[in-house]
């Protein structure tokens, strides 16, 4: 009897876990991302948790609205900024599929007036270049959040971007690489990106509830606002309409878990969606193949060592991970798996912290079984403040500020205008402004650190003024117009 009781309870444990596994939402899970929430003071995050082909978590958590007090639901879209890059890679590998595209073909073959400010790059750069992150352009990122363009136009301008190193000797992240790609994978098709997305991902993926653009989003009734933690306190910030700065390919899709986790589900697989062969089991193993050497992240039980095609290609703990994270303007997202234990997680909040990683790390360790870190309190950490050089006492611009008003030219970037103030300067571009106030001679400092520096000729007029758009090279020379 005492036999038969024991089976009997073995027997109801079994069927526990594998009900859990089935769609059940473990109590404990849950009660890790309340915790998390609460610890970064999001407003609102959506959590997935794919194990063995089955989901066991999937959930909104806190609210997409503060104002209106609204849930984030199942069905809430966000935007994933840089999980963008993994569709992009999909696409590739289809164009690759059809012929159409091949990897290490130079661009220039299928663009024969695409141009990088470096030579070699120039007539070398493929598509597997441009998507690991391998070019020699830094991010150069400031371009596509005050120039509003048109995506060719946009590409045209990247021949006159300095790169910060040789082409091909450095990983260096860069969003407008993957703007170049997949401006290359619509006039391969004789489409868009957009709408090779959606034809080819969102649709027969099933994911009705994913778009290219915010502004579809908001026409939605179930939508995340975007929110970023200001002087102590959680503020409503502006969406960022990619579109209108010529950008996408790198960051512009919105989605819901419910719809991540079908596109989790695909990545983890082989290619195949709802009985049909989207991509070659040979090209996804070529996108979550490792490409290139990577710096390390800085965190040691997370160390991501290469850079696949649209993917970062790790380890965690001793676990190999596959994954990506995106942020952008009030949205930070994550998304990952651990190939050998058939575990995935996807984590979208409306809110720009380290929220999403360190729920993904912190549910992983549960879901391994690794000893916990505290994930929350090691990332939830204030960014250190950018010190500048002491400025010199006692001086002053060498000429009325009048005097630097005026239209300065850069042919990537166009004209930045500069207008006089009584207590300072302005610098304006078509979609951005950075107000300037003195620092020291003709040096004044802009708002996030920017120190600008005015040249004059040897007549003393002011004829250029150097900017530092881009940390990781000289000064942009922007020339006075006369």
């Amino acid at each position: 009897m005492f036999k038969k009781l024991i089976s009997l309870l073995a027997l109801l444990l079994v069927l526990t876990s594998l009900a859990a596994a089935q769609g059940g939402r473990p109590a404990e899970l849950d009660a890790v991302v309340e915790q998390s929430l609460k610890a970064f003071g999001a407003p609102g995050v959506a959590v997935g948790v794919m194990r063995d082909g089955k989901v066991v978590l999937a959930r909104g958590y806190g609210v997409r609205d503060t104002k209106r007090g609204l849930p984030v639901t199942l069905h809430t879209r966000f935007a994933i900024g840089s999980v963008t890059k993994s569709f992009t890679a999909s696409i590739a590998a289809m164009l690759v599929d059809e012929g159409k595209l091949d990897w290490d073909r130079p661009v220039r073959e299928y663009l024969p007036w695409f141009r990088l400010h470096d030579r070699a790059a120039t007539e070398m750069i493929t598509v597997r270049d441009m998507l690991t992150h391998r070019s020699g352009l830094p991010r150069h990122d400031f371009l596509r959040f005050a120039v509003p363009l048109e995506r060719q136009e946009l590409v045209l301008r990247m021949a006159w971007l300095e790169p910060s190193r040789p082409f091909r000797a450095a990983y260096q992240y860069n969003n407008l690489m993957y703007v170049a790609a997949g401006y290359l994978e619509g006039a391969l098709a004789g489409s868009t990106w957009e709408q090779l997305v959606s034809d080819r991902i969102f649709e027969p993926l099933g994911m009705a509830e994913s778009n290219t653009s915010v502004l579809d989003s908001q026409k939605t009734d179930d939508y995340a606002k975007p929110y970023e933690r200001r002087k102590g306190a959680v503020e409503e910030v502006e969406f960022y309409v990619y579109q209108k700065f010529g950008v996408g390919p790198n960051g512009a899709i919105n989605s819901s878990i419910q719809d991540m986790l079908k596109y989790l589900e695909f990545q983890m697989g082989d290619g195949k969606a709802n009985g049909k062969q989207l991509v070659s089991a040979a090209q996804m193993r070529e996108m979550h193949t490792p490409q290139f050497v990577t710096p390390s992240g800085g965190v040691p039980e997370f160390d991501l060592t290469s850079s696949g095609l649209g993917w970062g290609i790790g380890s965690y703990r001793n676990h190999k991970v596959i994954e990506h994270g995106g942020s952008i303007a009030g949205f930070r997202a994550w998304i990952g798996y651990f190939p050998a234990e058939r575990l995935g997680l996807v984590a979208l909040s409306n809110m720009g912290t380290s929220l999403p990683e360190a729920l993904a790390l912190t549910l992983a360790d549960r879901l391994l079984g690794l000893e916990p870190i505290d994930w929350t309190k090691r990332m939830n950490r204030p960014e250190p403040e950018r010190k500048l050089p002491p400025p010199h006492a006692g001086t002053h611009p060498s000429r009325p500020l009048k005097d630097f008003a005026g239209e300065y030219l850069h042919p990537a970037y166009g004209v930045a205008r500069i207008e006089a103030q009584e207590d300072g300067l302005n610098v304006i571009f078509p979609a951005r402004q950075i107000k300037l106030s003195h620092y020291h001679y003709d040096i004044f400092q802009g708002e996030g650190g920017w120190l600008v520096q005015f040249v004059m000729d040897r007549a003393g007029k002011i004829e250029s003024v150097l900017l530092p758009v881009e940390p990781s090279v000289r000064p942009l020379v922007f020339a006075r117009r006369k």
